[in-house]
């Protein structure tokens, strides 16, 4: 393999495990139940994929460049995005906190029981928002939860 295509993967690799480490953080806080907020995992994932981005547009590969069956697009921003979903990354974080196990359990089996009529129509509610607002909205109601906890 050439050292474009193997230095373009490496940079995917790494951006796909922070992405990874970053969804694996975000999971133990809210399985603690706190509310997700940006850290340095997340820093460290917006690095990587600005890192990648930089890098496919600096490449200034040619319009049939390929990895494995992909033809990476012109965009550079697109061209990281097929990038990652390439390649497979290995979350190197191991489990999520075992000491929080049992919250975790807790806090799916919140979710395993059937949705009332009420709670359908908030999903039918907030499916209908845009995607920003939607997630401002869910925001809000985390927020106001853990202060009403507190």
């Amino acid at each position: 393999m050439d050292p474009t295509r193997s230095m373009l993967l490496a940079l995917a690799r790494h951006a796909e495990e922070a992405r990874l480490r970053w969804n694996a953080e975000r999971a133990a806080v809210r399985a603690r139940g706190e509310t997700p907020a940006h850290s340095e995992t997340y820093a460290y994932y917006v690095q990587a994929n600005l890192c990648l981005i930089a890098a496919t547009s600096a490449a200034n590969l040619p319009a049939d460049f390929r990895i494995y069956d992909i033809t990476l697009s012109r965009d550079p921003v697109a061209a990281a995005e097929q990038l990652r979903q390439a390649v497979v990354a290995y979350d190197h974080s191991g489990p999520i906190e075992a000491a929080h196990e049992a919250a975790r359990l807790a806090y799916k089996a919140a979710f395993a029981e059937p949705v009332t009529a009420q709670e359908q129509q908030y999903v039918d509610l907030l499916a209908g928002l845009p995607a920003p607002r939607r997630d401002k909205v869910v925001e809000l109601a985390e927020e106001r939860a853990h202060n009403a906890e507190a």
